[in-house]
């Protein structure tokens, strides 16, 4: 069954039906070889982090022309072209069709979040509602295996070409990859606290969906909260923000809670509600394209009464794509404080490869996007970090307690 992505949004997967594809053949199929030679130039010539990929690109794609030939007139297509997305190791590229062997995206297929501290690969978020959430992880926990492989084979699984010299960014978006799991394998996880091993049989790392695309209320000290749940892709989020910030208007401060935005979104959704912090004409962020100068790109105002009080946005490493956009432009507008840790860091924009002989259509970052102050959105970090981790599955949250605080000394001054 094929799952449509959309450009700037990665979609939470659903299960795919049973795999139906053709058994391998010895008869070579041009129609195969050539779109792997077809995708492996547009890469080169089109993507936008092409450097990073360039030292193995040659060898990955002649690794993928050998299994296109060798795979006759039905070569496991959507196994080559996975494997070679795994050699880019960026989770802004992806195809528009999977299978229950294909394997999850990251981060809205996930629900845990490993980086490497110190001496191992510790856990560093944890997905609310989420099988992760369910059991006993703790952020902190060292990952000791994962369907018994160990941390070096772990990698191993998911970076196929340039293994003379894996970097630590490579290294963690494959331990991320393969620990998100494929559809249809089990996870089983092995964790280190202390001088205790713990073990837990995962489920489907992915939440439930929410009831309502945002959620919102009044907090002490008369502040407004507003949360998006995943539906920045969504165009009814426009209107359902405009009808809640108007209910809040009379808030003396605001929180938008950007940390459950994995899949992206769209700007026809985000630069609207952006425009009701602004009342004038705005840039928010920088395109880069790679073969023209870079531009900025501006909201317009969305209503005649913006909210002009304080604004603080949380983030955490499921805001993703079009809500890391978000964060970074009400930040570089001045007009909130981004309270937080890394983001999802998903690279630039995408736009389609269509490779119709095959039936696939290959998104990748094709331009950058950038901070006003130049910084990639990929790269830049809140500069008011949190202490703790944004994302802690069902334990206290203690990022949002922390906004509070920040705002309750100005709701306090408004109302005397």
């Amino acid at each position: 069954m094929k799952r449509l992505l959309f450009t700037l949004c990665l979609l939470v997967p659903a299960c795919a039906a049973d795999d139906t594809r053709e058994p391998i053949t010895t008869e070579p199929n041009n129609k195969h070889v050539e779109a792997v030679a077809e995708f492996c130039a547009a890469v080169e010539r089109r993507y936008a982090y092409f450097d990073k990929v360039a030292s193995y690109w040659d060898q990955s794609c002649e690794r993928a022309g050998l299994e296109a030939r060798a795979g006759g007139s039905s070569p496991p297509t959507l196994d080559i072209f996975e494997r070679l997305l795994d050699d880019l190791h960026d989770p802004h590229a992806n195809l528009n069709s999977n299978d229950q062997t294909s394997p999850r995206l990251l981060p809205s297929g996930a629900d845990l979040a490993f980086e490497w501290v110190e001496d191992a690969y510790r856990v560093v978020g944890i997905r609310p509602l989420t099988s992760a959430a369910a059991v006993d992880i703790r952020i902190g926990d060292e990952l000791v295996s994962f369907n018994q492989l160990q941390p070096d084979q772990i990698i191993l699984e998911r970076v196929h070409s340039g293994r003379e010299n894996i970097s630590r960014e490579r290294m963690t978006w494959a331990i991320n990859a393969v620990i998100a799991g494929r559809y249809n394998e089990p996870r089983r996880l092995v964790l280190r606290r202390g001088s205790n091993m713990v073990e837990h049989d995962l489920g489907d790392p992915i939440p439930p969906p929410a009831n309502s695309r945002l959620s919102y209320q009044k907090l002490e000290n008369n502040i407004g909260y507003i949360r998006f749940n995943n539906s920045l892709g969504e165009n009814e989020t426009v209107s359902d923000f405009g009808s809640v910030v108007t209910e809040l208007s009379d808030t003396s401060g605001l929180i938008l809670d950007l940390r459950d935005t994995p899949s992206g979104g769209n700007t026809d959704v985000a630069e609207p509600i952006l425009g009701h912090f602004v009342d004038r004409k705005t840039p928010y962020q920088i395109t880069a394209p790679t073969d023209a100068p870079a531009y900025e790109r501006g909201i317009f105002p969305t209503t005649q009464r913006p909210y002009t009080r304080p604004v603080i946005v949380l983030v955490g490493g499921w805001t993703g794509s079009m809500g890391e956009g978000m964060a970074i432009g009400l930040d570089g507008m001045g007009r909130a404080t981004v309270l937080g840790t890394q983001m999802a860091r998903l690279a630039g924009g995408t736009e389609a490869i269509d490779l119709p002989s095959v039936g696939i259509t290959v998104f990748i970052p094709t331009y950058d996007l950038l901070h006003l102050d130049g910084t990639p959105r990929h790269q830049w970090a809140p500069n008011i970090s949190n202490t703790q981790s944004a994302d802690l599955g069902n334990g206290k949250d203690h990022l949002l307690s922390a906004a509070i605080r920040r705002l309750s000394p100005v709701a306090k001054e408004k109302r005397q």
